[in-house]
């Protein structure tokens, strides 16, 4: 963590008395504190007091599949910031009542003062790269071989790399006559870590610069943020992470190798399919939990739930059919269009893209709105899209759903997870069948 100058320190003590006193942060210093806190919130700055919610950063946070998650679904309150580049994703999620900076993440310190006392963070990285809606450059086995090798540094950079991983901590002359090193207990080769390599974290970033897509590279901000968290003294309890379920298994691994020699307690990573739980849209994701001190409840611990339909979800009729990709070619052996451009609406839909903005139904013509989007994905339909259709779209088709962010977050949050997801499903496509008295209970 960075120092701050006495005129910041006494600002924070001030404001600090203030606070104590039921009172709020006092005009004058006010603006010392945004000065010296920018881009975070000006009161991060101050230490929480008892029953203060905790502070979450939420990084590549988009539109608000998280935020939806924590607040509408588990409905915990929490100090959240998310960080996104997209300046529609960030009005959407503000919209919302969700708190953004509209930022490139790879330009903030994650060992800003203000970060000081953050106890979770949650990252979602771009998945074109490794998605089959993309180019999959990020399956390339060059391009994983140089992302591991800058995930593998991380730990050294940020102070945790085992000392006895280190060959030759001392040289011949650092021994006496009876081959004793003069290291008291807690320093040297008898401390837990090697000292910091000093590295800075935007040379670690420089190590995956070969990457043949940037976005691939954004990975490496998954173990950054919490080690570097860690390192500057930071509470850090657990971060989760979403990612295509094509993530290689390499960089899953390497990943739970920098955390655990970290000395971080649990690591999970499990593939889930959204419509196993309840969403009327397919959405095979990858996703990760990493805690410090404890071992939170997995998320397989959710029973999948009652399919959804995507015609239950809209409130059509059976038998609609969507296409996808306008008139095709038949194919005369099946009779079908080539390529596979229909698919039934009886079923969960296939799963959104920015292009889903040109689906129709094949009766009447009928394309979706943005709200309709949002709600296959387990948004509400008054969620506020901003930007044009064709923005709404792709923030709808590159969000985590708030259903699953529900599930995964449930085990490091303490909720219901079950039971306040299957309230939430029922009423979101008015399927109250879903839910027996036993789970309105649990509710309750």
């Amino acid at each position: 963590m960075r120092t701050l100058p006495p005129k910041v320190q006494t600002a924070i003590h001030v404001a600090t008395l203030a606070r104590k006193a039921g009172l709020p942060i006092p005009a004058k210093v006010l603006p010392i504190l945004e000065e010296a806190a920018a881009p975070w919130p000006a009161e991060w700055l101050l230490a929480p007091l008892p029953g203060d919610l905790i502070r979450v950063v939420e990084l590549f946070a988009g539109p608000g599949g998280w935020s939806e998650g924590i607040a509408a679904v588990l409905g915990v309150k929490v100090d959240a910031v998310g960080v996104d580049i997209s300046p529609d994703a960030c009005a959407t999620a503000r919209a919302a009542g969700h708190r953004r900076i509209c930022a490139d993440i790879t330009t903030l310190d994650p060992e800003h003062i203000a970060l000081r006392y953050t106890q979770a963070v949650i990252i979602s990285p771009p998945c074109p790269t490794f998605s089959p809606a993309g180019k999959l450059s990020g399956l390339e086995a060059a391009n994983i071989d140089i992302l591991c090798t800058a995930i593998s540094y991380v730990g050294e950079a940020a102070g945790f790399l085992p000392v006895d991983e280190i060959f030759d901590f001392h040289d011949e002359d650092d021994y006496d006559e009876y081959g004793n090193c003069a290291c008291e207990p807690g320093e040297g080769c008898r401390a837990p870590f090697a000292p910091r390599s000093g590295a800075t974290w935007d040379e670690v970033r420089e190590m995956a610069a070969d990457v043949s897509d940037p976005q691939i590279a954004l990975m490496l901000e998954v173990v950054i943020w919490p080690l570097a968290l860690q390192a500057a003294g930071a509470p850090i309890r657990w971060m989760a992470m979403e990612q295509s379920s094509n993530l290689p298994e390499q960089i899953l691994d390497d990943l739970s190798v920098e955390f655990t020699c970290a000395e971080w307690f649990y690591t999970n990573s499990e593939i889930m399919e959204a419509a196993d739980y309840g969403l009327p849209s397919r959405r095979k994701r990858v996703y990760m939990i990493a805690a410090r001190n404890y071992t939170p409840t997995v998320t397989r611990c959710i029973r999948p739930l009652p399919s959804t339909s995507m015609a239950q979800a809209l409130g059509w009729l059976e038998g609609e059919r969507i296409n996808t990709r306008g008139n095709r070619p038949i194919d005369p052996k099946t009779g079908r269009a080539k390529g596979g451009n229909a698919f039934s609406a009886d079923g969960p839909s296939w799963c959104l893209t920015g292009k889903s903005r040109t689906w129709k139904r094949e009766s009447d013509g009928y394309r979706l709105t943005s709200s309709e989007a949002g709600l296959l994905v387990g948004f509400r339909r008054s969620y506020p899209w901003q930007g044009s259709r064709t923005s709404a779209f792709q923030q709808a088709a590159d969000v985590v759903s708030p259903i699953m962010a529900a599930i995964v977050l449930s085990g490091v949050m303490g909720s219901l997870g079950e039971a306040l997801v299957r309230d939430y499903v029922a009423q979101l496509y008015d399927m109250d069948d879903m839910l027996s008295p036993d789970d309105y209970d649990l509710v309750s």
